[in-house]
């Protein structure tokens, strides 16, 4: 009876890990937009079946967490004691708005799922340490923590879509000049709504928030 040559690998699928497979559906994400993922067109860009990326992942919400993971590895928070903690968060939610910019297609994951997995605890206990840190008890911690998500959640969906950089976008008007005979106080106010000048606004909002957070701690 011969004998069976052994079957080689791919080398993709030798080399396939969680980090790389959730590298590639980012990028994928990144090119077409969040619809267009599954785990067959996935397995397709990483040369393997599909089948193989259940190895690594029991579906397609596991690896979207793993996504969200590779997402927030581009949101920055400064180490306990490289600065004062309130500086330490503003830090960390100006480099968490990025994400939108660099990833307009993938960020709403970030606003619509549930963080759950070590690797995004962690990022949840270093930030709340931070508040800690800032004089902050329990239910001020998470009113501020709440506060901040929902600013820079939101901040972060407005910015993609002042560039029109969401699936199916239309131009954007207020890049434009709106009738001011129809649209009088819209047409004072765009030009300072234009995307040239989001960077501003949100430092402005910032501003507010992490002044209130300032007085809140010095109370205490």
């Amino acid at each position: 009876m011969p004998r069976r040559t052994p079957v080689r690998r791919s080398a993709a699928k030798a080399t396939l890990t969680r980090e790389a497979i959730a590298e590639a559906a980012l990028a994928l994400i990144d090119a077409d937009g969040l619809e267009a993922l599954s785990m067959r067109r996935l397995g397709t860009a990483l040369g393997v079946e599909a089948m193989a990326l259940y190895h690594h992942f029991r579906g397609k919400g596991e690896l979207l967490d793993a996504v969200m993971e590779r997402l927030l590895d581009e949101a920055e928070l400064p180490v306990r004691g490289s600065a004062p903690p309130l500086e330490r968060v503003r830090h960390f939610v100006e480099s968490y708005r990025k994400i939108a910019i660099n990833h307009p297609h993938a960020f709403i994951l970030l606003t619509y799922r549930r963080f759950n997995t070590e690797r995004t605890f962690e990022l949840y206990e270093r930030f709340l340490e931070a508040l800690a840190d800032a004089g902050f008890d329990p239910p001020l911690a998470a009113r501020f923590f709440r506060l901040l998500g929902y600013y820079v959640g939101g901040a972060g969906l407005a910015d993609i879509a002042s560039r029109a950089a969401q699936p199916d976008a239309t131009p954007v008007s207020l890049e434009k000049s709106p009738p001011g005979e129809r649209y009088p106080c819209v047409a004072a106010v765009a030009p300072h709504l234009r995307v040239r000048n989001l960077d501003a606004i949100f430092e402005f909002g910032l501003d507010v928030i992490f002044e209130a957070m300032k007085k809140a701690a010095a109370r205490r």
